[in-house]
């Protein structure tokens, strides 16, 4: 039992890279051939996965950093070393939970999102349509998700950052009475500059992994329309043990 599903996982594994990569490739290619059906397909994209979901994602950052700058702020009260705590809380925030906030992030929207499309173009007969017309059809409906998602990660990620500080610092002045500009100076450092790469690292590793798990669910023939919301809920808890299951070999490899 556990062999088999070792096996499965490593077939999924599988599958996902070479569905990603086929993909990207095969659009790089297209979009080089100036195909204004894939000029245009990658305009959506960028703008469903890159700007499209900047409000939430704000949202959820500034909750975030509160979250932290509340219990930094209770730390604070009883050790009055705001260099260290507020060091430390843009450090974490950077390197630890803003990345995964993303992940989650990508994984209930980029997952979901790819294997509902795919089921539901699969159960219409579009991709068989496509087959039939000669047109591969991993590059056209993979690739403008995969660029706009590779994309926006970086973004995403520095967009969550600025966020998340302007929340722990609210959070911090009205808990702890600490000055604004002291929190700046304290956060904005090279040291948390080098955080953030680190966590558009991660955040670019978790999106990646979205687009895989999304992909291959979405791969899976379907043929009822109940099956598209079955296929959606479980990329959805795949792409987030995928990806709490990276963030900790990250951490212990770290």
């Amino acid at each position: 039992m556990v062999l088999t599903r070792a096996m499965q996982a490593c077939k999924g594994i599988g599958t996902g890279v070479w569905l990603v990569w086929h993909g990207l490739c095969g659009f790089a290619r297209t979009v080089w051939t100036r195909d204004p059906l894939a000029e245009a397909g990658l305009g959506e994209a960028m703008a469903r996965f890159v700007w499209g979901p900047v409000v939430t994602l704000i949202g959820l950052a500034v909750l975030t950093g509160v979250i932290a700058g509340v219990a930094a702020g209770q730390v604070l009260q009883v050790y009055n070393v705001p260099l260290l705590i507020v060091a430390a809380l843009a450090d974490a925030l950077m390197r630890q939970i803003l990345p995964l906030v993303v992940g989650v992030f990508a994984s209930g929207s980029v997952s979901v999102e790819l294997a509902s499309r795919l089921g539901a173009l699969s159960l219409a007969r579009e991709v068989d349509a496509l087959e039939a017309m000669g047109h591969d059809p991993v590059p056209r409906l993979l690739g403008p998700p995969i660029i706009a998602v590779l994309l926006a990660s970086p973004v995403h990620m520095l967009i969550a950052a600025l966020s998340a500080l302007l929340g722990a610092g609210i959070a911090l002045h009205l808990g702890a009475n600490l000055a604004y500009h002291t929190f700046t100076q304290i956060a904005l450092t090279d040291q948390t500059g080098h955080a953030l790469l680190i966590g558009m690292g991660k955040a670019l590793l978790f999106a990646t992994i979205a687009l895989m798990v999304g992909a291959t669910v979405g791969a899976k023939p379907v043929r009822a329309p109940a099956e598209i919301g079955r296929h959606a809920g479980r990329a959805f808890t795949t792409g987030l043990l995928a990806i709490f299951a990276a963030a900790s070999l990250w951490a212990v490899l770290a």
